[in-house]
């Protein structure tokens, strides 16, 4: 699983959350939809979903839905082109979008959204059709302001949570880890798991680095947007970084499961080793389809918190409809929208196991009922932490990423220290920053 699963994460339960939707249980729909729906004049509008997804899928995740609520639009799909760059789909002036589909940390991102100038401020829009942003979990409509705009709407969201091999700790007699759990406790927790027994070398935790410096509890940016530059010699990144990373995963027992991924490029134990190998008690990873769970005996808890920020979770991770800067049917767009966050979808939503963008309690309690994971600990390990503050992407979030990982394996072996570490980080991020700025 490579780092664009980030865009993707939760995406595969839409499939099954819109079929149901769509299905012949709908509820009817709401008078203002049914108005709207009625009044609209034909309109084809256009669809791009940055998360490469065929054409097939995206019609059973949106289109489908669309159709049977909106039967006056034409849904458009616009793959995406392996030999050509969406800047130069656009510019060329052959590819319309009208909707723009992706993830809160992909948008900043070099050749997405904002990078070529897709993205349009829509706060009045959303005041002419009347939209309740008070209606919304604040997170998602803060992750995207402090972008620069509120560019879409929020139609779905994820977070990190900590998922765990019940079979591990039953195996050394080690009590399961709890939700409300501080960072102190589950680094106690991982020594007591990270040891060898017949031949396999177990490891107490693991996460996935990239998604969790995207999403880091403490708000923290990767690079600084006015300044261009990495912010990683701070007190503050080396708390995360010693408290999350160095003291749940460096012992003497991690060490030959770190040689043995050295050639990988996540470098440290990841969905393989956690769901297929199973020598990983607790790994940190994305909300959403954990179809590559399904033989294992595991169970999830909310990811840990800071002693002295106790309750505060990962930031939030939604995904968004944007509508486009170069859309000549906004106000049909917006209809599309509004689709996503009825109270009637976000429903459906939750009882399939997405994660509403809403504040509606009702809507929350049902969360995971229709679904195979519903005798797991999802709705705890979901919302009981608050979301962490959300702090802006940049196009080069990614540089620091791999800064991080790129040296972690010599962090955990003591092979650097941490000073060391943070300020080789920051020269490497800043130096790529200044090359591809030029």
């Amino acid at each position: 699983m490579k780092k664009h699963t980030l865009a993707l994460a939760g995406t595969l339960l839409l499939g099954s959350i819109l079929s149901g939707c769509s299905s012949s249980k709908t509820e009817p729909a709401a008078a203002g939809e049914a108005a709207a729906a009625a009044n609209m004049k034909p309109v084809e509008l256009y669809f791009y979903h940055n998360g490469n997804l065929p054409e097939e899928q995206f019609q059973k995740q949106y289109g489908n839905y669309i159709k049977q609520k909106l039967p006056n639009v034409t849904v458009k799909f616009v793959p995406k082109d392996k030999n050509v760059s969406l800047a130069e789909m656009i510019t060329s002036g052959t590819t319309k979008i009208d909707i723009f589909i992706d993830s809160i940390g992909q948008i900043g991102l070099k050749g997405s959204l904002l990078d070529i100038g897709l993205n349009q401020d829509i706060s009045d829009l959303v005041k002419k059709h009347n939209v309740d942003l008070s209606r919304f979990e604040p997170s998602t409509i803060d992750a995207v302001k402090v972008m620069g705009g509120l560019y879409g709407l929020p139609i779905s969201n994820s977070a990190l949570v900590l998922m765990y091999n019940k079979d591990i700790f039953d195996k050394f007699g080690v009590e399961y880890p709890k939700d409300g759990m501080t960072w102190d406790q589950l680094a106690t927790l991982s020594q007591k798991l990270t040891r060898s027994d017949n031949g396999v070398n177990y490891v107490g935790y693991t996460t996935s680095i990239n998604h969790f410096l995207r999403l880091n509890p403490l708000s923290l940016a990767n690079v600084d947007g006015a300044t261009k530059k990495a912010t990683l010699e701070t007190d503050a990144w080396k708390k995360l970084v010693q408290e999350t990373l160095i003291k749940p995963m460096q012992s003497d027992g991690y060490n030959q499961v770190l040689e043995d991924l050295k050639k990988q490029w996540y470098k440290v134990p990841y969905i393989d080793e956690f769901s297929k190998t199973r020598n990983v008690a607790m790994f940190s990873f994305m909300y959403g389809d954990y179809d590559w769970t399904r033989e294992m005996n595991w169970d999830v808890t909310a990811l840990p918190t800071f002693k002295d920020n106790p309750k505060i979770g990962s930031q939030s991770y939604p995904t968004y409809m944007f509508i486009t800067s170069t859309s000549e049917h906004k106000d049909e767009a917006m209809e599309v929208a509004k689709l996503f966050i009825t109270d009637e979808y976000q429903t459906q939503f939750s009882k399939s196991g997405g994660i509403t963008i809403l504040k509606n309690d009702a809507i929350k309690q049902v969360f995971g009922q229709e679904t195979t994971m519903k005798d797991k600990n999802i709705k705890n390990a979901v919302f009981s932490n608050t979301f962490a503050t959300a702090s802006p992407k940049t196009k080069y979030d990614t540089f620091v990423e791999d800064a991080i990982r790129s040296q972690i394996t010599d962090l955990l072996q003591n092979k650097t220290d941490l000073n060391t570490a943070l300020r080789t980080g920051q020269e490497q991020v800043n130096k790529k920053i200044e090359t591809e700025s030029k």
